[in-house]
């Protein structure tokens, strides 16, 4: 429905699905592009000139991601879905 405060800083978006979230059909549901995917997630950020630094930066994102969306804690969604 709406990104985490990360997702926002990561794709500018406010308000709608993040643009990081990243669908896995073998689970069938949604993980968080900066800790399953990090380089891509910042690469499709980052300005040509600061690609070079994707690799260590992603690297600590992956570890700091975890902590900032609260990985494994549970959805904080209020969102409720209606069956048709």
């Amino acid at each position: 429905m709406e990104p985490c405060p990360l997702g926002v800083l990561l794709t500018g978006r406010r308000s709608g699905a993040c643009a990081a979230l990243r669908w896995r059909s073998d689970l069938s549901l949604y993980r968080c592009g900066a800790i399953t995917e990090p380089s891509l997630v910042l690469l499709a950020r980052l300005p040509s000139a600061l690609r070079w630094i994707a690799p260590p930066l992603a690297w600590l994102m992956q570890r700091l991601a975890h902590r900032w969306v609260a990985a494994g804690i549970g959805c904080d969604c209020d969102a409720h879905a209606s069956h048709l």
